[in-house]
């Protein structure tokens, strides 16, 4: 009702002002001063309060569906993170950009629609009240410019999705460009990924040049749409007064109520696109917020089972769901008794890691089972199977936190005694009581404050302080120098002893003590027996072993 108020409020002035001149209408100007100041005040407490609890809802909506998208993240699978559009750069980009977008449909533009909508359907009432006829004839220009400017705002923001999706190239390039920066420079390849990036954002800068032009349009209509409507209503107003239609004030009062509620649709046009980015962007949210994962990382469902550490995989059929017929896991069956030490070994891609996988259960068997002490691990929960295992693989993540908080991470209450002891068990303990602040020193992103094999202890004393009753080391030394796989190794064997352990292999010097070497091939087992065994009948495991002497 503002702006129909301050146009009824203007008629009445005017007609005021034209009876001063005679000492007539004083008082009534005066009321109507005051009048506009009421508005005024009663304008600014409501612009005030819908901003305020808009603003704040919207917030709190946006937080709450940023949490809930990632909680349900944390507690998906395998499968999740092997969709294509699951990768890391664009379910954090969903998180970053989607949430926000649902923030700006609801916020002070939010009130100025509704102020909007509000002023033209009370200001449509009011003039047909004020003059039937003098109104139908003020709305034809006005629904024209309207009607266009929604038109052309939905125009653009389908327009906008598909350039959101043209510049995602560019964006990926620009992440895996900033991520592998240290690569890229030492292969000198900057100029390439230049190249790459310029390509790739040739398209959006078109796109952006077009859109610009409609978006230039839309402002300049926008800005010229009082001029013209006054420019038409006047015109036709002038004859109507002329014809005994109308008075002047009740002509100027239509004109103005509708011609500023008009603009004041038009200026909240422009929420329009905002409020279908924010239909499209909460639509994916609760996509992913509803979608449900095979595998539950944080389930509580299933048992809780004592385990000792006998692992069997009988007939285990498996392929990844991106490896389309392809079997990487083809009818094997492994035994592991408690507390062995059982080595997988055998040419890259054969399966070696994936049997680590399927035991961590990041993925289920296509046929076939896995059993730990007899109890399907489908049938065991999920945070608890994973608590009984540890894995140390070739590239640990460590994280920016001091080397306590690394090796104690996930865990409460970790007293600084079992901290030392894990450090120890790993041969890290010495290194790190020669750093300055000792435990409390920070190891930066990734740990790329210390060496390769220094992160590997790190992750072996992590894996360790949970007391695992199976040990699983995926090719743990294989990216080391010869001296840091020995102290590696001889940690290995410490955090081992005493528990069922599983290691895959590449360098076969390191698992000559292991009770029993299985030899992959193609996803089956070919051979099976430890080292002398295995030399004696010169079959792979023989051929391998000589190749890595010659090499």
């Amino acid at each position: 009702m503002r702006y129909p108020t301050i146009a009824a409020l203007l008629g009445k002035l005017f007609a005021v002002l034209a009876k001063l001149p005679e000492g007539e209408g004083l008082n009534e100007a005066i009321w109507i001063s005051a009048g506009f100041l009421l508005l005024a005040v009663v304008s600014c407490l409501t612009t005030y309060f819908s901003g305020l609890f808009l603003g704040s809802a919207g917030e709190k909506m946006a937080s709450r569906l940023r949490m809930a998208v990632f909680t349900n993240i944390m507690h998906q699978d395998g499968y999740y993170f092997d969709k294509p559009g699951h990768s890391v750069g664009k379910l954090t980009s969903r998180l970053a950009s989607d949430a926000h977008h649902v923030q700006g449909a609801i916020d002070q533009r939010l009130s100025e629609v509704l102020i909007g909508i509000s002023s033209l359907g009370s200001g449509i009432l009011l003039c047909l009240w004020w003059g039937p006829f003098v109104t139908v004839v003020s709305l034809i220009p006005s629904i024209i410019f309207v009607t266009f400017k929604i038109v052309m705002s939905n125009y653009l923001k389908k327009r906008g999705m598909k350039d959101l999706q043209s510049a995602e190239e560019s964006a990926k390039i620009a992440s895996e460009g900033i991520e592998n920066v240290k690569t890229i420079q030492s292969l000198s390849r900057q100029d390439n990924i230049y190249a790459n990036f310029c390509s790739a954002s040739a398209k959006p800068h078109r796109r952006a040049l077009i859109r610009g032009l409609f978006q230039s349009t839309i402002y300049a209509l926008g800005l010229c749409f009082s001029g013209f409507n006054f420019s038409i209503s006047y015109a036709i107003g002038i004859y109507m007064v002329r014809d005994g239609y109308t008075s002047p004030q009740i002509l100027f009062q239509i004109i103005e109520a509708l011609t500023v509620a008009s603009i004041t649709i038009i200026a909240a046009a422009t929420y329009f696109p905002e409020y279908l980015r924010a239909r499209l962007s909460a639509q994916i949210m609760f996509e992913m917020m509803n979608e449900k994962p095979k595998i539950n990382a944080m389930a509580e469902t299933g048992t809780n089972p004592t385990i000792n550490g006998n692992i069997d995989l009988k007939n285990v059929t498996f392929s990844y769901p991106n490896g389309g017929k392809h079997l990487t896991l083809n009818n094997i069956s492994i035994s592991v008794l408690q507390g062995k030490n059982i080595a997988l070994v055998g040419p890259s891609g054969s399966g070696k890691s994936t049997v680590i996988q399927l035991l961590e259960r990041f993925y289920d068997t296509l046929n076939g089972f896995i059993s730990i002490d007899k109890t399907d691990i489908r049938q065991i929960n999920v945070p608890w199977l994973r608590n009984v295992s540890a894995v140390v693989g070739q590239e640990n993540m460590l994280f920016n936190l001091t080397i306590k908080e690394n090796i104690s991470y996930g865990m409460k209450d970790i007293s600084m005694e079992k901290i030392t002891e894990a450090s120890k068990l790993a041969n890290i303990h010495e290194f790190i009581e020669s750093l300055p602040e000792k435990y409390e020193t920070n190891i930066g992103n990734k740990g790329t404050q210390l060496s390769g094999g220094q992160r590997q202890r790190i992750a072996i004393a992590r894996a360790i302080i949970r007391n695992p009753k199976i040990l699983l080391l995926d090719e743990a030394t294989s990216a080391l120098d010869t001296e840091s796989e020995r102290i590696v190794q001889d940690a290995l064997e410490r955090a081992s002893y005493g528990r069922t352990c599983i290691t895959v292999a590449h360098r076969l010097s390191t698992i000559q003590n292991a009770d029993l070497v299985v030899v992959i091939k193609d996803g089956k087992v070919i051979e099976c027996g430890n080292h002398q065994q295995l030399l004696t009948r010169k079959g792979l495991y023989y051929r391998m072993v000589q190749k890595q002497h010659m090499d």
